[in-house]
């Protein structure tokens, strides 16, 4: 016969294979701020599965996030949100803005 604290430890171990493994739920989103014509944190390092988020605070600006094989719309407010799932060192910039520059380096 299983004690309480063996089974309530069973049913935790049953639903995490379910849900997948803990690490999917530590997961973090770094926070970039597009304003006064610049990302703010030009460059942010992150691990594999980590998500970056592009705020827009320029509200009469617009701007764009570009990377080589995928891109966010021109916009003045709003957000974009890129999970990046493998290493690597990853540059972006905006079409719009010579030198508004930024990277996401993934660990």
């Amino acid at each position: 016969m299983l004690s309480l604290g063996t089974a309530a430890v069973a049913a935790a171990v049953a639903l995490s294979a379910l849900t997948g493994s803990a690490t999917a739920s530590s997961a973090r989103t770094t926070t970039v701020t597009l304003k006064h014509i610049s990302f703010v944190k030009e460059t942010v390092r992150i691990h594999r599965g980590d998500k970056v988020k592009w705020v827009w605070k320029d509200p009469t600006v617009p701007h764009n996030v570009t990377f080589r094989t995928r891109h966010s719309k021109t916009q003045q407010t709003g957000t974009y949100t890129v999970t990046f799932a493998r290493a690597g060192t990853f540059g972006y910039h905006c079409t719009i803005h010579p030198g508004m520059d930024g990277k996401v380096v993934v660990r």
